[in-house]
């Protein structure tokens, strides 16, 4: 059994963890945007966020565990025959399925954050289109690249519904990493069509 998906998924939990944010405390993340209209009105949208980084540190240090406990148990097979070895191989191999169940454990947990800052993303990005003054360039160059994470979005969420129908958990994992990698560029398009707005009108700020 492969554990080629450890570092992949680890790499885009890393990413999406910075996306989310640093949290003030271990409780509760807040997050202000104060948008600016160039006729000087002021549109205030605030949003709470319980802090996930504990959870997922405890996680992620247990599929290191797990990954470390198995490559033990075939690193002591490697000097041993028959019985003994076979029982330190089946060792190995229990552990490095709980490995991988561990992942997708991690997986499914940054989803649910992932999802709720892509929606928030998305709601914000619309009171901006509506209140902000710009160009047609501009506003046609933001409102694609915002299509373009909705594209992305389901996408991801195809992948996320087709890792569910698999038949094992290592094609499970395959498709959830293949969903995390569509859902940063997700979120990616979304913040360019922040960085674009925030340059075309000097008076936004987006915090």
């Amino acid at each position: 059994m492969k554990t080629n998906y450890y570092l992949p998924t680890l790499l885009a939990v890393i990413i999406q963890v910075m996306v989310i944010g640093q949290t003030a405390d271990n409780q509760i993340t807040q997050i202000r945007k104060t948008l600016i209209s160039t006729e000087s009105s002021v549109v205030n949208v605030t949003y709470s966020m319980k802090s996930s980084t504990i959870h997922l540190s405890d996680l992620m240090k247990q599929a290191v565990d797990l990954n470390n406990t198995s490559l033990s148990f075939k690193n002591a097979a490697k000097t041993k025959r028959g019985d003994e070895k076979k029982e330190l191989i089946k060792e190995a191999l229990f552990f490095e399925k709980q490995f991988v169940i561990k992942q997708i454990e991690i997986s499914e947990f940054i989803a649910t954050q992932t999802y709720q800052k892509l929606d928030q993303n998305r709601n914000y990005i619309n009171v901006l289109l509506k209140t902000i003054k710009s160009d047609d360039y501009t506003t046609n160059l933001a409102s694609t690249l915002n299509s373009e994470a909705e594209k992305f979005i389901r996408m991801a969420k195809e992948m996320r519904e087709e890792a569910n129908a698999q038949p094992n958990i290592i094609s499970k994992l395959g498709n959830l990493t293949n969903a995390e990698d569509q859902e940063v560029v997700a979120l990616n398009k979304q913040q360019q069509v922040f960085d674009i707005i925030e340059r075309v009108n000097p008076k936004v700020t987006i915090r």
